[in-house]
């Protein structure tokens, strides 16, 4: 139902910056490389580009990762004046959180079609009591 397919690589078949759960970015090696006619996201969004614009993005992966670092600097020292001080009139002591029940066996595209996490939601949902619950 697609009106288009990307041949994407995997996250593991690509040299890449990913951000952890701390926040901390990290740099991450390609454990191998992509299968036939996959190409790694930044390759892929040059070569639309040229398309649209005729003129590429960027000439190779060490001056996307260059330039991706100076923007990191850049907002970092833009914003170093900030300090924790500026936000103490702040209070959220009345605040309401809500938080909303998350399906974790249909959170993303993949396990949405994976018969396998289908299984699990319908055990998860279709659980039995048995009375040893507490």
């Amino acid at each position: 139902m697609a009106d288009i397919i990307l041949p994407g690589a995997a996250y593991t078949e690509q040299n890449g910056y990913f951000t952890n759960l701390e926040g901390k970015l990290q740099k991450a090696y390609k454990a191998s490389y992509p299968p036939e006619d996959a190409k790694e996201d930044w390759a892929i969004i040059n070569e639309l580009a040229e398309a649209m614009n005729h003129r590429k993005l960027f000439n190779d992966k060490d001056e996307l990762d260059s330039s991706l670092l100076n923007q990191i600097n850049l907002y970092i020292e833009k914003n170093k004046s900030i300090k924790s001080s500026d936000f103490k009139d702040l209070k959220f002591d009345q605040e309401i959180i809500k938080l909303c029940s998350e399906d974790y066996y249909y959170s993303n595209v993949i396990a949405r079609a994976s018969k396998t996490m289908l299984d699990c939601k319908s055990a998860k949902t279709n659980l039995r009591s048995t009375g040893t619950e507490g």
